[in-house]
Formats: structure tokens, sequence, C-alpha cells
């Protein structure tokens, strides 16, 4: 099987679908998924509030687990790391970190969608299928996992 490109805008997942992704009051990800894709870049800097501020709840929302699951972890585990090994991660590494990844936040959700569409597309699935996986019940429940 040939392999797909993910930097490739033509393998992209398709707005319509990206927009059943992403569920209802989805506005400002789709015109971030235009932006992107005139630009060719799905992780392009884009200020959400939510996202900058707040950023474990907005991935929460987004039902991004994986990414809140490692971020979470990492700020709970590394104080017990620091502590074990004697050392001290200064606070700015953990605020410049915190406002990249809450500036490319949405990023990460195209991104996130893209693997999806693209495992799904490889299992053959396709149409009223591929639709009903990628919406967001069966998305984020694990059923189309």
């Amino acid at each position: 099987m040939e392999k797909r490109d993910h930097r490739d805008p033509k393998n992209w997942i398709p707005r319509d679908l990206f927009a059943a992704y992403l569920g209802p009051r989805s506005d400002d990800m789709l015109a971030y998924y235009d932006k992107a894709l005139s630009k060719k870049n799905p992780l392009l800097m884009s200020f959400s509030p939510l996202a900058f501020f707040l950023l474990p709840a907005w991935l929460g929302l987004r039902q991004q687990w994986a990414m809140w699951a490692t971020l979470t972890g990492l700020v709970g585990v590394l104080p017990f790391i620091e502590r074990a090994l004697g050392i001290a991660i200064p606070n700015g590494a953990f605020v410049g970190t915190g406002v990249a990844m809450g500036m490319m936040a949405r990023g990460f959700l195209l991104v996130s969608a893209n693997a999806h569409y693209s495992k799904l597309v490889r299992q053959g699935l396709s149409g009223v299928d591929l639709l009903e996986a990628l919406s967001p019940s069966s998305v984020h429940d694990g059923h189309a996992l």
C-alpha cells in the first residue's frame, strides 16, 4: 500500500468530515482549518483563550485524552523526579512549554484528526461508515479507535 504524505493537504481530512469530527459550535476550528489548508501547514500558531490559559481544560473539552494525560502526568510527576535527582527545572521552562502548546493546540487537534482519518481510510472505510466513525460520539468514546 502506498504511504500517504501527511504534510500534503490533499491527504488531510476533508473539511466536512473535520466538522463532523469536531461536532457542533466549531466555527473557530473550521476557520483554523481553512487557514492551515491555505498555508499547507497543520501546525500554525493560533490564539484560543481557553487553550492558552487553561490548556488541560481545552484538551478535555476537545477530548484529546492522550495529550491531556501526558501533560497532566508530567506536571504531576516532574516534581518527584526533580527531588529524586536533586535538580531543579526552571519555572520558565514550564511557562514556555505551556505557551507554545496553548498557541499550537488547534494544530494538535487538526493533526490528531488527520491521523485518525488516515487510519480509518487505511482500514477501508468510506462514505457513511467513515462519517459515522468520525462523529464525536464514536471517535471520543473509543468505538472507532
